[in-house]
């Protein structure tokens, strides 16, 4: 196990993070995906993993260029667009911090899987103060937790940070900040001719026009964020990508998010709200699915069998 993972788990089992992303949660918890993304399987042992439903929930019905925020910040739709992501969910504050960052122990997590090594994670969340607690709030990772847990899991280098005050004084956030209670064009609208469609467009190339040529010789992380971070990651090609994934909803963006909060311990064999596509992976998950019934050692017994015929069968004679 890397680090990262180390950390994280020992996070969960300490109960010092919540997921407010339901999909993230059952990751936390051991479900995972194969090369089919929708494709899930259940894990052998549970990991313990909580759920809270109410966040999202409670959100204002705030919306981010005509994106509505609680939509956005699921992870079918927030997953790689961490800058534009904190700032949409920033529109539910008075008072944050952006944070942007390397992720050191998630760097050297990606690395150890993958072919393509990168020489740093960067990413950006937003923190808030709670009860005079330093909170972050993740919208990639889905999760909520103190800044000192988060440090612990992922060891940030070259912090950047970014205050309410210095953000609300700019002309890119108040033009985010004037539209947050619009919502887009319908899609019956969404035609060239159409007036509706027009202005939202135009509003759209007007934002990142602004974005890309936004100068602040004072402040170069300021600048630089709305150069290439925000620019990158909310750009006309998303806004619309956006649009379309909620109006044409596939994958993961089918899954139903409980309006409880869940504990995995408890809840997650009787949550049926995850589907796989693959009928060799629900034949596996009813299987695992009555593992859960049985002695621990049992369990076990069979576990370690399983993982010895499939590795039999790699074997070539």
């Amino acid at each position: 196990m890397s680090i990262y993972e180390v950390k994280i788990l020992n996070a969960q089992e300490n109960d010092k993070i919540i997921y407010y992303d339901y999909l993230q949660y059952k990751r936390g918890a051991g479900w995972w995906t194969g090369l089919i993304k929708d494709d899930w399987h259940r894990p052998y042992e549970i990991k313990r993993a909580k759920y809270n439903a109410s966040f999202l929930n409670n959100l204002p019905d705030y919306y981010f260029l005509g994106i509505k925020v609680k939509e956005l910040l699921k992870s079918s739709m927030s997953n790689g667009r961490c800058h534009a992501c904190a700032i949409a969910l920033s529109l539910c504050f008075k008072e944050f911090e952006i944070y942007t960052c390397n992720l050191r122990n998630y760097a050297a997590h990606y690395n150890e899987r993958s072919s393509n090594k990168i020489d740093e994670y960067e990413h950006t969340f937003l923190v808030i103060n709670n009860d005079d607690i330093k909170t972050v709030i993740d919208t990639s990772f889905g999760f909520i937790t103190d800044i000192d847990t988060y440090n612990d899991i992922f060891s940030l280098d070259d912090v950047r940070v970014i205050s309410s005050n210095i953000l609300k004084n700019t002309e890119i956030y108040k033009f985010i900040e004037d539209r947050k209670n619009i919502v887009g064009p319908s899609s019956e609208s969404e035609s060239k001719e159409d007036e509706e469609y027009q202005k939202y467009s135009d509003d759209i190339n007007k934002y990142m026009d602004m974005c890309k040529t936004y100068k602040n010789n004072k402040d170069e992380h300021l600048q630089d964020f709305f150069n290439r971070c925000l620019y990158r990651t909310s750009n006309s090609y998303y806004i619309w990508r956006w649009r379309y994934t909620l109006e044409f909803k596939h994958g993961n963006s089918k899954a139903v998010y409980p309006t409880t909060d869940m504990f995995s311990l408890i809840d997650d064999e009787f949550d049926e709200n995850l589907y796989s596509l693959n009928e060799k992976t629900v034949e596996k998950n009813n299987r695992i699915l009555e593992s859960y019934h049985k002695p621990k050692e049992q369990t076990k017994n069979n576990f370690i069998k399983s993982k010895i015929l499939r590795l039999v069968k790699k074997i070539k004679y």
